[in-house]
């Protein structure tokens, strides 16, 4: 789509998608010679399963990373042919899709080794696999006491398998140093007692945190996810660009007179006659509801309070000191515009979570736009 949002679309997201590729450029030099994989989970992190690949792509990434095979074969579909891998638990019953696929499947037990090879048998061709170790974290994973086992039942397998990587996840590389350094050490480990039977696999340990704060875990190849979208969890080098900008428009004025409420509950009372401004958007498009007479949205370059309780499709705002505001106008809820930067950071901060539930929230039936096409808005 090219040219101006329609005026009948009431809420949309802008994609800053040459930010997108500004931000894997940079993580791309910050961890050369090691390879970037773009994590395009949760629908890209709420801007496009599609878009955040492209872009990651077209600036240097080499892999996508996903969490569910179903996001690796809509990939594929729409003809991706990089490398993906599925970090999160992949059934028996998809094996064969991905074999078939080419994708890249975690496996963090001797039962899915056991069917990825059986898979690769039937499809004539070894399955991919990755080996997660779980070294601290503890959600998925080998643990240390099982690597003998895992490695018997992957030398097993035979040519039917590919052990293409060993990895682990950190569980707190941005503020927790020492134990970083201890689960990286329990990896390094791990590696020594697999090798045998992965003696081509590439290492991944880096996420964002690590990928800024922790360069000696860089290895052959780091998961990059919420730094691309513009939100480095540890200060960046360099800065990095918000990609998701969220709008929705106003779609009636009123003038409430001094003590009259607003919204449900009647928790918000005007002392005096208020200006409020309804705005098409609400908790069921990812607008929390925490922020309910307690954040703001932006129109024309002011930010206005929000007035009363966020409901489900609208929220109200307190225009009385924007004399601009117009029915149809552009209330943004996170982004960049016209000088004024509302983040998802921001958001986290005032509903007490991270900017990653923040952009993940944003409802999939709202228009995904590259950016430059809402260049002649309002």
């Amino acid at each position: 789509m090219s040219g101006p949002i329609p005026d009948d679309l009431l809420r949309w997201v802008e994609v800053d998608v040459e930010a997108l590729t500004d931000n894997a450029r940079l993580i791309a030099s910050l961890v050369r010679p090691a390879r970037v994989m773009a994590m395009v989970k949760s629908n890209g992190y709420g801007h496009g399963l599609a878009i955040a690949a492209r872009a990651a792509l077209d600036g240097g990434a080499t892999w996508l990373g996903v969490y569910t095979p179903q996001e690796a074969l809509a990939l594929r579909g729409a003809g991706f042919e990089a490398r993906i891998l599925v970090l999160g638990w992949s059934p028996p019953s998809v094996h064969r899709a991905l074999v078939d696929a080419g994708v890249d499947v975690s496996v963090f037990d001797p039962e899915a080794v056991r069917s990825l090879a059986e898979a690769a048998g039937a499809a004539g061709t070894a399955a991919r696999v990755h080996v997660k170790i779980d070294t601290g974290l503890h959600r998925l994973g080998v643990l240390p006491e099982a690597l003998e086992s895992m490695a018997a039942v992957l030398r097993a397998a035979g040519g039917d398998l590919e052990v293409a990587g060993l990895f682990t996840h950190f569980a707190d590389a941005g503020v927790d140093a020492a134990f970083t350094d201890e689960q990286h050490a329990r990896f390094l480990e791990a590696v020594e007692v697999l090798r045998p039977v992965a003696r081509e696999a590439l290492l991944h340990t880096s996420g964002s945190a690590s990928v800024i704060a922790h360069p000696s875990t860089h290895h052959d190849l780091v998961r990059c996810g919420i730094a691309l979208y513009g939100y480095p969890p540890v200060p960046a080098p360099a800065p990095l660009r918000l990609g998701m900008h969220v709008f929705a428009r106003v779609v009636q004025l009123r003038t409430v007179a001094a003590g009259e409420t607003v919204g449900y509950g009647r928790t918000w009372r005007a002392e005096t006659p208020r200006r409020i401004a309804t705005v098409a958007i609400g908790y069921g498009q990812g607008l929390p509801r925490a922020l309910s007479s307690r954040g703001h949205m932006a129109i024309r370059g002011r930010r206005c309070p929000i007035a009363g309780i966020v409901s489900m499709d609208q929220v109200t705002l307190d225009v009385t000191d924007h004399d601009g505001v117009s029915v149809g106008d552009a209330a943004m809820f996170i982004g960049e515009r016209d000088g004024v930067r509302i983040g998802a950071d921001d958001v986290g901060d005032l509903t007490g979570t991270l900017p990653h539930e923040i952009l993940c929230g944003i409802a999939e039936g709202i228009p995904r736009l590259p950016r430059p096409a809402a260049a002649a808005l309002p």
